[in-house]
């Protein structure tokens, strides 16, 4: 956070020490499973799977350095703003029917959802991305009713006890894992198909004729 003040905005940024910390022991467990995945899909051809990987990290690394660069929520004259890498939302704080702090299914660390008074969404900031310490200052400076939900709840308990928190892809881990596994398998046969006709059709390789 930085400080303010009366009367200036309130200004609060994401942690990139904070998602260093919390993703590294995520990323080496799916590490494995992307790596094999690839490595099926681009068979045999290992360069391919190399390059693969590599335009994958570096995409990856190019969108969290513009989010870390670009991301940010501010408080001013009874005004949220909250700024991603594309555009900026807005909500008056009064609009807020409450700030509701959820320990995500198998984390301890609570994720910040703004809920509207008839229950809806209106944002979350993760706790994967930020400090506690600055989304508990956020929250204070809203000035919305606080909310906070215990560790240990189940998806669906968060759900019926929660509204407006959760979303789908917390409600359904491994079928988001599935989803992104197979879709990097076809994209990865896609593109070991069209490799394969390029060098065809260029004379690189030639087909065994009887």
């Amino acid at each position: 956070m930085t400080d303010a003040a009366p009367g200036e905005p309130r200004t609060f940024h994401p942690s990139w020490p904070a998602f260093h910390r919390r993703m590294l022991v995520r990323l080496l467990w799916l590490a494995p499973l992307l790596l094999v995945a690839v490595m099926v899909a681009a068979w045999p051809s290992f360069g391919l799977a190399l390059v693969v990987l590599g335009a994958g990290i570096l995409l990856t690394g190019l969108g969290l350095a513009v989010y870390f660069a670009r991301a940010q929520a501010s408080v001013a004259d009874g005004e949220l703003r909250i700024r991603g890498v594309l555009h900026t939302r807005r909500w008056s704080v009064h609009s807020i029917g409450a700030l509701v702090f959820v320990p995500l299914p198998g984390t301890r660390r609570p994720t910040l959802y703004g809920v509207s008074p008839v229950r809806e969404r209106m944002f979350a900031l993760s706790a994967e991305l930020w400090e506690d310490a600055e989304l508990e200052q956020l929250a204070t400076a809203i000035g919305a009713p606080i909310v906070r939900a215990p560790a240990g709840l189940t998806a669906i308990d968060l759900t019926e006890r929660y509204p407006g928190t959760i979303g789908w892809t917390t409600r359904h881990p491994w079928l988001v894992v599935a989803l992104l596994t197979g879709g990097t398998v076809v994209l990865m046969l896609t593109v070991a198909v069209i490799s394969t006709i390029v060098l065809i059709a260029t004379g690189q390789v030639t087909l065994p004729t009887g």
